[in-house]
């Protein structure tokens, strides 16, 4: 079966993807620090509550940003 998805990074500046690797990266250090903070501090919902949506929203933009066809 043939994919229409085509990933062509090349297309992308060095500026681009080195952003979008800091966004990322923001994004881990986010995670982990909220996670971190929730256990700490014992708060009463688990921290996937917060980390989940999180993750879920930056893989969509990173999914639409990814695949979209530049002209």
């Amino acid at each position: 079966m043939h994919s229409p998805l085509h990933l062509d990074l090349d297309q992308y500046s060095r500026g681009e993807r080195w952003f979008l690797a800091i966004v990322w990266a923001a994004i881990g250090l986010k995670c982990a620090l909220i996670w971190w903070a929730m256990v700490h501090w014992a708060v009463p919902f688990h921290p996937l509550w917060i980390v989940g949506p999180t993750l879920a929203f930056a893989l969509l933009a990173t999914g639409l940003w990814a695949t979209h066809a530049r002209d």
